[in-house]
């Protein structure tokens, strides 16, 4: 998979060209530096693979998706967006597919750790046009911001009822 920065890449690898418009760019642009504003409101916080928001991720096989996240390392805290466009999940998903949440990552301590558990979600949906998938990626960091703002860093480790999951979360 290659990263690239919402900046540098181009967006008709997830919408249609035509769809692409300065009004949609400012808008992802602006949840792009949500996300790096979380990241500095978490200690030793980083925003994605670049440091600037969101990115594309680019699959071999051709697809792509939009995806962002802000985390830090102690507590080890994830927020996290993503924008799947049509087709991205096989043949049936007919939308813009817009998800978020808030992970600690598990710490068992064997291999057969789970990755990450997920204390809260935004309520994923399906949208059926550029512009309503990207007003959804809008309110997705916004609410990521919010719950960052509202509960202290070191907070989320606490609120993981799976401690310790035994590598079953």
């Amino acid at each position: 998979m290659e990263t690239i920065p919402l900046a540098e890449g181009d967006p008709a690898w997830v919408f249609p060209e035509e769809s692409v418009t300065p009004a949609l760019m400012a808008s992802l642009a602006a949840s792009s530096e949500r996300l790096v504003e979380i990241a500095g409101l978490l200690p030793g916080g980083r925003a994605g693979w670049s440091g600037s928001g969101l990115e594309y991720n680019v699959f071999p096989s051709g697809k792509c998706s939009l995806y962002g996240w802000a985390e830090s390392p102690d507590p080890d805290a994830t927020f996290v967006v993503e924008m799947a466009p049509p087709g991205y999940w096989g043949t049936d998903s007919v939308g813009w597919e817009v998800t978020a949440d808030i992970s600690v990552r598990c710490d068992a301590r064997y291999d057969a750790a789970c990755g990450m558990h997920v204390m809260e979600e935004f309520t994923a949906n399906v949208y059926a046009t550029p512009e309503e998938a990207v007003a959804a990626v809008d309110r997705a960091t916004s609410w990521l911001l919010d719950r960052c703002r509202a509960v202290p860093p070191e907070d989320w480790r606490a609120r993981d009822p799976l401690e310790p999951c035994r590598g079953q979360g």
